[in-house]
């Protein structure tokens, strides 16, 4: 079975604090909704989602499918988003993502 969470190495006499895939998935779903030039991509499968995160030997590999504007710059919407992700993450639990792919499935026109 996967390893569902990210056991974060502070110091803490409570025990340990440890992180969801859910919770770094849903970070990265919001990052997506805020950007106008992009949205996350429909499945035509009921059970596949759009954005899948993996944990393996405490690495975080995100993995999104992306529909975007017809009219922007691929690379740069890319990259940016990329660094978004990665910065929003790092801020809000204090782990950095090792690995943040992005597909680009379509165009909105």
């Amino acid at each position: 079975m996967a390893q569902e969470y990210i056991a974060l190495k502070e110091n803490n006499n409570d025990g340990i604090i440890a992180l969801s895939k859910s919770a770094f998935q849903t970070i990265a779903k919001i990052v997506i909704e805020e950007d106008e030039n992009l949205k996350l991509a429909e499945t035509s499968t009921p059970f596949k989602y759009p954005l899948v995160c993996k944990i393996a030997n405490d690495q975080l590999i995100l993995t999104m499918d992306v529909k975007m504007k017809y009219s922007v710059n691929v690379n740069d919407v890319c990259s940016k988003l990329q660094g978004k992700i990665f910065e929003n993450i790092e801020h809000m639990t204090g782990f950095q993502p090792d690995q943040i792919d992005i597909r680009v499935s379509g165009f909105m026109f």
